[in-house]
C-alpha cells in the first residue's frame, strides 16, 4: 500500500470516527434532555395528582361535616361533635393535619375511636393549594366553594344546637335555650336549602376540576410531546451511530483482510527469493567447485606442459652437447 493511499485511508477513518463522535456527543445530549424531560412529567402528573387530592379534600371535608353532622343531629352522640369541629379546625389550619388525610380516616376514627396515622403541620387547605401554585381563577373557584361551605356551617351548627335546645339570638350567637327540637334540626339537615347550598358547593369544585385538569392535561402533553420528539431523535441517532460503526468495520476489516493477503503475498514472494537464491547458491557453488577443478586440471595440464617443455630443452641441449663432443672426437681422431 503506498504512502497516498495510507493518507487517504487515515483521512477517512478521521472523518468517519469524528462525525460519530459528535453524533454519540448529540446523543449524550440529547438523552440528558430527555431526562430532564422526563422529571418535568414527573413533576406535572405528581401536580396533578397532589392538585386533585387537595380539590377533592376540600369535597369530602364538606362531605365529612354533612355526614357529622347529620350524626350527630339524628344520635345526640358527641363524638360526631367533636369531630364535626375538628374537622373544620384541620381545614382552616387550627390543629395539625394527620398524615396521610386525604385516604380513608373518619370511618376508621368513627368506628375505633383511634387515629389511623400520626400527625403533621398546621396548615389550612387554603395555604395548602396556594402553595401547590394553582393560577388565580383555579383558586377563585375554590375560594368562592369553600366560602359556600362556611355558609353551610350555619345551617349545621344551627341544626346541631337546636338538638341541645339552643338557638340563635339573631347576632350568631346560640344563647337562647329552649325545649331541643330535633325534628325542627332534622328539617334544617335534609331541606331543600341545605341540598341547594351542598350543591352551591360543588359546583365551583367541579368547575375546579375541569379547568386544572384542562391546564395539567395540557402541560402533560408538552412534555409528553417533546418526549416523544427526544425519543425518536435520540433513536434514529442510534441507528445512525449504528450504520456508522458498523460501515467503519466493514472498512476496517475489508483493508486488515487486503493488508494480510498483501502480507502473504510478500511473505510467498520472499520464500521465493530465498529459495531462488538458495538454489543459485548452490549452482554458484557447484559452479566454483567445477571451476577449482577445472583450474587445478589446468594448473596440472601446464606443468606438465612446461615440465615437458623443459625436458626437451633439456634433450635438446644434451642432444647438442652429444653432437658436438662428437664432432669434436671425429675431429681429433683425424689429426
Amino acid at each position: 500500500m503506498n504512502k497516498s493511499a495510507v493518507k487517504s485511508l487515515k483521512s477517512s477513518f478521521t472523518i468517519l470516527f469524528g462525525f460519530q463522535l459528535v453524533l454519540i456527543i448529540v446523543l449524550g445530549i440529547l438523552i440528558e434532555t430527555l431526562y430532564r424531560n422526563q422529571l418535568k412529567l414527573a413533576t406535572a402528573r405528581d401536580s396533578y395528582f397532589n392538585s386533585y387530592l387537595l380539590a377533592d379534600e376540600l369535597r369530602q371535608s364538606s362531605d365529612d361535616l354533612t355526614r357529622m353532622a347529620r350524626s350527630y343531629v339524628a344520635t345526640g352522640k358527641e363524638k360526631f361533635e367533636r369531630a364535626y369541629w375538628e374537622i373544620l379546625d384541620i381545614r382552616e389550619g387550627k390543629i395539625e393535619r394527620p398524615v396521610d388525610y386525604n385516604r380513608i380516616y373518619w370511618d376508621f376514627v368513627m368506628a375505633t375511636g383511634q387515629r389511623p396515622a400520626g400527625s403533621g403541620d398546621k396548615i389550612s387547605l387554603e395555604d395548602l393549594m396556594i402553595k401547590e401554585g394553582f393560577t388565580a381563577s383555579e383558586l377563585e373557584k375554590l375560594t368562592l366553594a369553600e366560602n359556600n361551605s362556611n355558609d353551610l356551617v350555619k345551617t349545621e351548627r344551627m341544626a346541631m344546637n337546636a338538638v341541645k335546645g339552643l338557638f340563635d339570638d339573631g347576632s350568631g350567637n346560640f344563647t337562647i335555650q329552649k325545649e331541643p327540637d330535633r325534628d325542627f334540626a332534622i328539617g334544617l339537615m335534609y331541606g331543600d336549602d341545605y341540598y341547594k347550598i351542598k350543591a352551591s358547593i360543588m359546583r365551583p369544585i367541579d368547575d375546579f376540576f375541569k379547568m386544572f385538569q384542562a391546564r395539567e392535561e395540557q402541560t402533560v402533553s408538552k412534555y409528553l410531546q417533546l418526549s416523544n420528539i427526544l425519543f425518536w431523535i435520540s433513536l434514529l441517532l442510534s441507528g445512525l451511530i449504528i450504520i456508522i460503526f458498523i460501515f467503519s468495520f466493514v472498512i476496517i476489516r475489508h483493508q486488515i483482510t487486503e493488508r494480510d493477503d498483501v502480507e502473504r503475498e510478500l511473505n510467498d514472494l520472499h520464500k521465493s527469493l530465498e529459495e531462488k537464491i538458495k538454489a543459485r547458491t548452490l549452482e554458484l557453488e557447484h559452479s566454483k567447485i567445477k571451476l577449482n577443478k577445472a583450474l587445478k586440471e589446468s594448473e596440472n595440464m601446464n606443468r606438465l606442459m612446461v615440465g615437458r617443455e623443459l625436458m626437451m630443452i633439456k634433450l635438446k641441449k644434451q642432444i647438442k652437447n652429444s653432437d658436438t663432443l662428437d664432432i669434436k672426437d671425429e675431429y681429433e681422431n683425424k689429426k
